[in-house]
């Protein structure tokens, strides 16, 4: 034992091939692994559909189903973009409020689907018309991570609590069937 004294290793050249050779084949590894990994979801490669849920006292609910299209992997996590708008194209007040849930990367092979539910009041709100003033008909759906956004036909009535929709993190499925 050489307790207290240094000692010096020289590093042979059979070493190096070795260390190198271990290196090469975790770079060559990391490359081939992200290669292979599902691209990202985006308004090219999913379908939107808007599917109501039961409701009651001055509570709405309902699911955004966002569905792969394609013929190949793609991945997803987050919380969708919405935006109401009226039969005219124009904006109706529209507040999004994420519910803090726990977001989780989703994989979703072609045909697969991920889900965000909604939650809105149909009771107005201190000063609130006691009708939505613009009724909205369309839901624009961005989803994570993207800039471009996609239709679906708005048919559940006036979003009131100025345009309050309290939105989920994206979960794998098409959601409660209720």
């Amino acid at each position: 034992m050489n307790f207290g004294k240094r000692t010096h290793h020289l590093v042979t050249p059979a070493v190096l091939s070795v260390l190198s050779a271990v290196a090469l084949i975790g770079v060559t590894a990391g490359t081939s692994q992200a290669a292979t990994r599902p691209g990202w979801a985006d308004t090219s490669s999913l379908t939107v559909r808007v599917h109501a849920l039961d409701s009651g006292a001055g509570q709405r609910y309902a699911t955004v189903i966002l569905t792969n299209k394609t013929h190949k992997t793609v991945r997803t996590q987050g919380y969708v973009g919405l935006r109401l708008l009226n039969s005219h194209g124009k904006e109706v007040p529209t507040r999004v409020v994420r519910d803090h849930g726990r977001t989780a990367l989703i994989t979703l092979k072609p045909g697969q689907s991920a889900y965000t539910r909604l939650h809105w009041g149909d009771v107005p709100a201190a000063g609130e018309p006691t009708k939505a003033e613009k009724n909205p008909t369309r839901l624009e759906v961005t989803p994570p991570d993207s800039y471009k956004h996609l239709n679906a036909a708005w048919k559940l009535g006036e979003v009131l609590q100025k345009g309050r929709v309290d939105v989920t993190p994206l979960a794998k499925g098409t959601g409660p069937k209720f």
